[in-house]
């Protein structure tokens, strides 16, 4: 059956599809025969049965894009590029498919699913230009007849795990520009995404005439990543490691690849704060800091945990907040008007009430949502925190959002800085002047001034600090200095005296 079709064909457990990996341009089953279920977050069902990798098929993976990196590299960039517009322009064709299963596996929204959606073909040309990108220069010497030069050559093979959040975006992040600069990938996809986050786009990639080996794409189960990440980390035909995804999980690979002496580009969580000055449009920064708390139910890097709010519009701002958080009850992902969608599985659902309880019982309020039925968890507004609190320093990554007054501006950046993450913030303001210059003063990767802490554009350096991650930046420039090694080549070319 046609990956792109199936969706369409049926909905019923019982005749779920079963994919297998991808593997040296083939499509194979898992040696063991294994499988896991992915499943529909809002509804329970299982919407197919996925290879379970063993320990032989990640080798069989990292030796297929081992043997298929020297070839791959050597390529003219106009090919190389060619076959990344190839995959734009089929990408075009096929979003609705991607579209409706991102709805279906992760439970987005229609809006979220088509936002993700247009950032591939944007990031799929970026990528493509870096096929011609400069990756050398010529640099005096103090020596005569001496000619400096550096030229940059790809790693080798990248070993790429990717989130379920945003799968379908952050995988092609993950591998697209390495790809281009001639590195060769095995992906590996979360669990509860392996066919946005990895299955489909090894179709695509296949379909758009990628070399066999180029990409590689295994799948596992929860008790199976470990062993695909070990493997990463241990093999020494892995030149380097992309990750995206929890910081604790980050953590562990980052000590694991400075062991090995292997570079690793991390993207971590978040714990990120909104300030709303007190000349802002209240009703502007109600619908800001509303998209960047809850939008995919708050399962975002840069979902907005904090809303730091000047004093003297506290209360009117937290008024309309809470009462536009109130519209919004959670619905199924299929729904034309669905918000507030379902959350991933019921670890992530027990661990967000946790968090809220935990808070309400040191004495936070708890202005609306606070409750979940099944695997729906209400749009929640929560005042009252402090540092004692897990709330206030863990990422909550839910549907809730915390909001707190701050009596100077002083106070609001002290309160913003008061984390370990550093990934993404917002500041809403009328004076965007003022708004620049505070941005500077915010501990973040990245800071938005009168926008939304969840913003994405593939050409800009997305980044974190601290606790949110580190190894370099994305998008092109910082995809170059992660994804290539530099040397140093020297010609003499005059005969100079050697003292001796």
């Amino acid at each position: 059956m046609d990956m792109l079709d199936w969706l369409s064909t049926t909905n019923e457990a019982s005749i779920a599809p079963c994919y297998h990996l991808y593997l040296n341009g083939k499509w194979l089953p898992s040696t063991n025969d294994a499988h896991f279920e992915d499943l529909d977050p809002a509804t329970g069902m299982q919407i197919a049965r996925v290879a379970d990798a063993s320990q032989a098929d990640v080798d069989a993976a990292i030796l297929a894009a081992h043997d298929a990196q020297p070839g791959w590299e050597a390529l003219v960039a106009a090919e190389r590029a060619a076959y990344f517009y190839r995959a734009a322009e089929l990408f075009a064709e096929r979003q609705e498919a991607f579209a409706r299963v991102l709805i279906a596996e992760t439970g987005s929204s229609f809006g979220k699913a088509m936002y993700e959606c247009s950032l591939i073909p944007v990031a799929l040309r970026q990528a493509a230009s870096l096929t011609t990108a400069e990756i050398g220069e010529v640099m005096p010497s103090n020596i005569p007849g001496k000619i400096n030069r550096t030229i940059r050559r790809a790693r080798g093979v990248i070993g790429v795990i990717s989130p379920w959040n945003f799968p379908l975006y952050l995988s092609v992040r993950g591998f697209a520009y390495a790809l281009a600069l001639g590195n060769t990938i095995v992906l590996k996809p979360s669990e509860d995404s392996p066919l946005t986050g990895g299955l489909m786009l090894a179709e695509l990639f296949a379909d758009a005439g990628f070399p066999a080996g180029t990409l590689n794409v295994v799948t596992t189960s929860r008790d199976g990543a470990a062993m695909v990440g070990k493997s990463f980390v241990e093999d020494r035909r892995v030149a380097g490691l992309s990750f995206t995804g929890s910081t604790n999980v980050g953590r562990t690979l980052s000590i694991a690849c400075a062991g090995a002496f292997k570079p690793i580009m991390l993207e971590l969580g978040g714990k990120n704060p909104i300030l709303v000055l007190e000349d802002a449009d209240i009703n502007r920064a109600v619908d800001i800091c509303f998209f960047g708390a809850f939008l995919h139910q708050g399962q975002i890097c840069m979902s907005a945990d904090r809303i730091i709010v000047a004093e003297a519009i506290y209360d009117e701002f937290l008024a309309r907040l809470v009462e536009k958080a109130k519209v919004f009850a959670p619905t199924a992902p299929a729904e034309p008007t669905c918000v507030i969608g379902p959350i991933i599985n019921t670890r992530q659902v027990e661990r967000i009430k946790k968090i809220v309880d935990e808070a309400r019982q040191d004495g936070a309020t708890v202005h609306c949502g606070g409750n979940a039925n099944g695997n729906f968890y209400e749009a929640t507004v929560l005042s009252g925190i402090n540092p004692d609190m897990r709330i206030w320093n863990e990422e909550i990554f839910g549907p809730v959002t915390c909001v707190m007054p701050a009596t100077s501006v002083e106070e609001a950046i002290r309160l913003a800085n008061d984390t370990e993450y550093g990934l993404s913030a917002a500041i809403v303001t009328s004076d965007p002047f003022l708004g620049e210059q505070l941005a500077e003063r915010i501990n973040a990767g990245m800071v938005h001034v009168n926008d939304s802490t969840v913003h994405d554009e593939p050409h800009c350096p997305f980044s974190g600090l601290g606790a949110s991650g580190g190894g370099g930046k994305w998008g092109p420039k910082g995809a170059i200095e992660a994804f290539t090694t530099q040397r140093w080549i020297t010609t003499q070319r005059q005969q100079n005296p050697f003292p001796f």
